[in-house]
């Protein structure tokens, strides 16, 4: 069997095993808080991926939809594999941390969500982003 195969057999086999859904982002249609099927705007409820047109960068986890809505943690993959946006959803609503990075890894961005407003901005080049800190230090509460 070969290397390429592997990746997507195992995920088909998650897929059965878990009884959830499996979606590739790149196949669906996207707005700020839902994910839903193209043509039909059928709702969905499962486990979101991200392929890659470089087969040799393994399919990434993007984060789960619960009737449409994004619900959890959310990461966002540029095409070379590496980060771009990580943070979480309420019912398809942003909260908490959000980050951002380039394409080549280094934070850019940090804003603080409530209810789905930006309440705090940061730019990192210039700003001391410190949030990853912050939580792991004290409980916040939304």
């Amino acid at each position: 069997m070969s290397n390429i195969m592997m990746p997507f057999i195992l995920l088909f086999g998650v897929c059965i095993c878990s009884g959830q859904d499996i979606f590739f982002i790149n196949h669906l249609i996207e707005n700020d808080q839902e994910v839903y099927r193209p043509f039909t705007n059928e709702p969905i409820t499962g486990k979101v991926y991200r392929s890659f047109n470089d087969r040799i960068i393994e399919s990434k986890f993007v984060g789960n939809v619960k009737r449409s809505y994004k619900e959890g943690s959310w990461t966002r993959w540029w095409e070379n594999g590496s980060k771009k946006i990580h943070g979480k959803y309420n019912n398809g609503i942003k909260e908490g941390f959000w980050h951002e990075w380039d394409e080549k890894g280094f934070l850019r961005f940090e804003s603080l969500y409530y209810k789905g407003n930006v309440i705090q901005l940061k730019n990192c080049l210039v700003d001391t982003c410190d949030s990853i800190w912050i939580q792991d230090k004290f409980r916040i509460k939304f």
